[in-house]
């Protein structure tokens, strides 16, 4: 009886690890790689977009958006300008976790403009 209790458990615990594990996309284009997660058990999101251009021209004036998604609906601008620029957020989830293969990043910079397909890992 104590072997089968303590199997039971050993099964309950390895399935919560389980569920709070933090899903992740990423997605890269020419100029830019992205990272996102989500951890449902804890109702946080996050996302990095990362300049990875060639060249010395600092990248400025950008504007991202991302499309088409039930859990990323962030949207904003960053007006330093650099050669390695960063951008990065984290934030809880609005609402519950919705499962998707994936989304678009739309980002624009220097007068450039890129969609870039994020998918699930």
């Amino acid at each position: 009886m104590k072997r089968w209790i303590v199997g039971l458990m050993m099964l309950s615990l390895a399935g919560l690890t389980g569920c709070s594990r933090p899903i992740d996309f990423s997605g890269t284009s020419a100029f830019w790689s992205v990272d996102c997660s989500v951890n449902p058990s804890s109702n946080m999101k996050a996302f990095a977009i990362k300049y990875i251009g060639k060249g010395n021209q600092p990248v400025s004036k950008v504007h991202y958006s991302f499309e088409n998604s039930n859990n990323f609906q962030n949207e904003g601008k960053s007006d330093t300008q650099s050669t390695n620029l960063r951008i990065s957020g984290k934030s809880t989830l609005v609402t519950p976790y919705v499962d998707e293969a994936g989304f678009t990043l739309r980002i624009q910079w220097n007068e450039k403009e890129e969609t870039i397909t994020v998918a699930k890992k």
